[in-house]
Formats: structure tokens, C-alpha cells, sequence
């Protein structure tokens, strides 16, 4: 169980870690173009909301499956 919360964790913060690039690259290619901005500042924003829920769902699977349940496998 801890190998598939490992490689879950791992594809998708590397999935956020690219559309923040991606969020950047559109933020600063803007040219002044407001909707190009916000779409920019809209998928900054999703894709840091999304790693915030990601980290806090890894946490709470953590305390849940460990200090609470005592479910093999997803301690350390």
C-alpha cells in the first residue's frame, strides 16, 4: 500500500510541478493580454490548490491509516 500512496504522491506532484511551469510560461508570455493573464493566474491557482490537497490527503491517509486504524503498510 505505502509503494501506491508513494508513486500516486509522486506522479502527481510532478504533474502539479508542471503546470505551474506551464502557469508561468503563460503568465509571463501574456503580453499585457488580461485574458491570457488570468488564465495564467487561474491555472497557478488550481495547481497549487491542487499539491495543498495533495499533501494534506497524503496526511490525513497517514494519521487515519496509522495512528488511528493501526493499518499495516502505511507506516514508515
Amino acid at each position: 500500500m505505502r509503494f501506491i500512496l508513494r508513486w500516486g504522491i509522486g506522479i502527481a506532484g510532478g504533474i502539479a510541478f508542471i503546470l505551474i511551469i506551464v502557469a508561468a510560461f503563460q503568465i509571463t508570455t501574456s503580453s499585457g493580454d488580461p485574458k491570457k493573464l488570468q488564465a495564467g493566474r487561474e491555472l497557478l491557482t488550481s495547481a497549487i490548490a491542487g499539491l495543498v490537497l495533495l499533501i494534506l490527503s497524503a496526511l490525513i491517509l497517514r494519521i487515519i491509516g496509522v495512528n488511528i486504524l493501526n493499518i499495516p503498510g502505511f507506516g514508515s
